[in-house]
């Protein structure tokens, strides 16, 4: 239960997915267990406030739970009394089937970007330092995307929904094209084709976004979610052609994307350039061709360290 709620809380940190993806994978009954407290949760969001406060009253005899619980409180209380309560399993819709009809994980974290077919025909390309877990049920597709960056080709099945989960946001589809990024301080979802629908914040309190072709939208770390923007489609997803796409581009950005593809990352120390613009176009496949080029489109200079690691400093 403590992992289920730090993350659909969206307050959980990088480390404490990697962690809580690591425990479920160190024993089937972890997962088992995950997935039984999970379906509860899902379950429960699924039902009006007044009606769930009907199914604790009926499961759990012991203790009502109080009017003024706050909405998340009072889910974390639902989820537990639905495991605990036979009686109230049988009103809560069906959400997952017992088990998945196909799961797995995919990262690419040490084998660079890399595509993955699955078998209802939906296609995964994974740009580098990516992870993902997936699971197919008779009723929906999930992507549970725990970091990186991922291209999804969806094929359209309107009985089953695609879902993809980045941390405390999800995007759910039908049958659409598009792009999700997590990293550290924000998830971004940008549409090449067909539409999604974007939900995040807190989940007594989320905020909607519908993104069609060409559109994005940025959701920040504490779960704000940007309006809708439009999106240059062919420069965000770049990566899956092995390049990289600077139009008009901070400094300070350019080095943070450069440094996803390095092995050692470069430090930007020229405070009164983090927001000089830059503009070209690199290959992702020789990231250090890409940093040596840095000198020739903005005013730095590249100092070298003994550990192999790089100083980016005004010229």
């Amino acid at each position: 239960m403590h992992w289920l709620t730090r993350i659909q809380s969206g307050d959980a940190t990088h480390e404490e997915v990697d962690a809580c993806a690591a425990w479920r994978r160190a024993d089937p009954e972890h997962d088992r267990l995950y997935r039984s407290v999970e379906f509860f949760w899902e379950a429960s969001r699924q039902l009006p406030e007044k009606k769930l406060r009907t199914i604790l009253a009926q499961g759990v005899a012991a203790q009502s739970a109080p009017l003024h619980l706050s909405r998340r409180r009072f889910g974390f209380g639902v989820a537990g009394a639905c495991v605990a309560a036979t009686a109230a399993v049988v009103v809560l819709p069906v959400i997952f089937t017992a088990a998945p009809q196909y799961e797995a994980s995919v990262n690419s974290r040490d084998l660079g970007s890399r595509k993955t077919v699955l078998p209802d025909g939906s296609s995964l390309n994974l740009n580098v330092g990516t992870q993902l877990n997936v699971a197919l049920y008779d009723q929906q597709r999930v992507v549970e995307l725990t970091s990186g960056e991922v291209f999804l080709s969806v094929q359209p099945d309107p009985a089953r929904p695609f879902i993809v989960k980045a941390g405390g946001t999800v995007v759910t589809v039908t049958g659409t094209r598009f792009n999700v990024r997590r990293d550290d301080s924000q998830v971004k979802v940008a549409v090449e084709s067909g539409s999604v629908s974007v939900s995040a914040g807190r989940w007594w309190n989320k905020a909607n976004r519908n993104l069609t072709a060409g559109q994005s939208v940025n959701v920040g770390a504490d779960g704000e979610v940007s309006s809708v923007a439009t999106a240059n489609i062919a420069n965000v997803t770049a990566w899956r052609e092995g390049k990289i796409v600077f139009d008009n581009a901070p400094l300070e950005y350019a080095v943070s994307e450069i440094n996803r593809y390095l092995q050692h990352p470069a430090k930007l120390d020229a405070p009164r350039l983090r927001d000089y613009r830059v503009a070209g176009v690199f290959s992702i496949n020789d990231p250090e061709s890409m940093l040596a080029a840095l000198p020739a489109i903005a005013p730095v200079r590249l100092q070298h360290q003994p550990d192999g690691r790089v100083q980016i400093l005004p010229r």
